[in-house]
């Protein structure tokens, strides 16, 4: 990536600190994908588009629970045996509209939405290892509120 635009878009304040510094994802992939479609190149927009990624993730794990299990009858008491939720709870989950995230301090921040936050148990058992895995390879941070 051109070291002029990075410092452009990348880096925030007097200290120059980079929200992206721990992040192990493909931006010239990213930042192609956005060209496509007319995004402006902003770190919010980028954090987005990552975001957008991990959501979709998410989604696919819940919809996979929900097809292997739709037409059992015990769907509930498989659901809670396996993942430790019953069905009902895993379908409440909905990561498009309860997670947000932000740039604060020159971190980026995933967090639950004020309305989902009785959700927050429910995320951590049905997702822990998918959020770990997020954490790790972003270096973004979950914050509890």
């Amino acid at each position: 990536m051109n070291e002029a635009l990075y410092d452009a878009v990348f880096c925030y304040g007097e200290n120059r600190v980079d929200p992206f510094e721990n992040t192990k994802v493909d931006f010239q992939r990213i930042i192609s994908d956005m060209r496509l479609v007319g995004y402006e190149i902003s770190a919010l927009n980028i954090v987005q588009q990552i975001m957008l990624e991990q959501l979709d993730n998410l989604l696919k794990i819940k919809a996979n629970i929900i097809e292997a299990t739709m037409d059992m009858e015990n769907k509930d008491e498989y659901c809670k045996e396996k993942y430790g939720l019953s069905f009902k709870d895993i379908d409440a989950l909905d990561p498009r509209h309860d997670i947000e995230w932000d740039i604060k301090s020159g971190r980026v921040i995933f967090f639950l939405a004020h309305d989902a936050q009785y959700k927050e148990e429910a995320y951590f058992i049905m997702f822990k290892k998918a959020f770990d895995v997020f954490t790790e390879k972003t270096g973004f941070s979950y914050m509890s509120q």
